[in-house]
């Protein structure tokens, strides 16, 4: 597998194509979970091999955002099925790599380890320093695509996700983010309340 050719392929797109009403998953969302999945892998002491292909899922992850705005993980898949056998993955990487990014939509349970470490990763935010304000961004672009939320309504939208449906699944995640996660989530309920 030629991982490089693939990053620097997926890279180009999402900086030069992704759509500019996109606030929450534009570039950097990408290169943020990029970054925690390598620290959650490592942690997770992944071999090098699974390193490459949980990598090459975060890049793609979003990439169904140049396509569409809903339903975009299936875009993601079409895409890896059609480009990476042209960068030297196999079939089975790619299917791996399909299957990880298949595993960010919400209402999927993630399997394996390396399927909860990419979950885990793309929601990292949720559990540091900062989550206010990319959760504005979220809520910004969610306005963009058709979701307006008065203030309570979207103190409401976020408690439920983050007490709800959300976890964390991996022993990194849960012990460096949970703790956090908490604390936001008390805060959210404070200005609830307020």
């Amino acid at each position: 597998m030629n991982f490089s050719k693939a990053k620097e392929y997926i890279v180009n797109r999402l900086v030069k194509e992704l759509p500019k009403n996109l606030f929450y998953h534009a570039a950097h969302h990408t290169f943020d979970v990029v970054k925690q999945a390598q620290t959650i892998g490592k942690s997770e002491r992944i071999s090098n091999d699974e390193m490459l292909i949980l990598l090459t899922a975060a890049y793609f992850h979003d990439s169904g955002f140049l396509f569409k705005y809903q339903s975009n993980e299936s875009e993601a898949v079409k895409l890896v099925r059609e480009v990476l056998p042209e960068m030297e993955y196999n079939k089975e990487e790619v299917e791996e790599v399909c299957k990880i990014i298949l595993a960010t939509n919400i209402n999927v349970q993630p399997k394996t380890l390396l399927e909860q470490i990419m979950c885990d990763a793309d929601h990292d935010y949720f559990g540091r320093e900062g989550y206010s304000k990319t959760a504005n961004n979220l809520r910004k672009e969610l306005e963009e695509y058709g979701d307006k939320f008065d203030d309570k309504e979207w103190l409401e939208v976020q408690i439920n996700f983050l007490e709800v449906k959300h976890q964390y699944y991996t022993t990194t995640s849960k012990l460096n983010r949970t703790p956090n996660k908490n604390k936001i989530i008390a805060s959210l309920k404070e200005a609830l309340i307020a």
